[in-house]
């Protein structure tokens, strides 16, 4: 997932004030803020969330993974279905399983 360079709405640290500020300043400034970006030569490297917001982004996340692969996955399985029973048609997939293996030429386009 790619975020917008601008980050609109949360609070911004430079690394350098980062270090100098120390881990309780950088702490006590998510906890009010939620979020916090540090930022690096005036680009992004890093949010810094509470373990709460980030619990509730994994779960979202994993929700979302969830009910994308269970949609892909239901399509897949109906269109093997499709295909499956278009084989077995007129006892196909069967038919053609069951018979012995004809050793000599193939001629494109002739059925077997």
């Amino acid at each position: 997932m790619t975020l917008p360079l601008d980050l609109p709405g949360l609070e911004k640290a430079t690394a350098s004030s980062v270090k100098t500020r120390g881990w309780p300043s950088l702490m006590r400034t998510v906890r009010e803020k939620q979020a916090l970006v540090i930022t690096n030569h005036n680009h992004p490297e890093a949010v810094i969330v509470d373990i709460k917001a980030y619990q509730e982004l994994l779960a979202k996340a994993a929700e979302a993974d969830s009910d994308e692969r269970g949609g892909e996955l239901e399509r897949l399985r109906a269109q093997f279905d499709v295909q499956l029973a278009s084989l077995n048609r007129d006892g196909g997939l069967g038919k053609v399983l069951g018979q012995p293996i004809r050793r000599g030429r193939i001629t494109p386009g002739k059925s077997l």
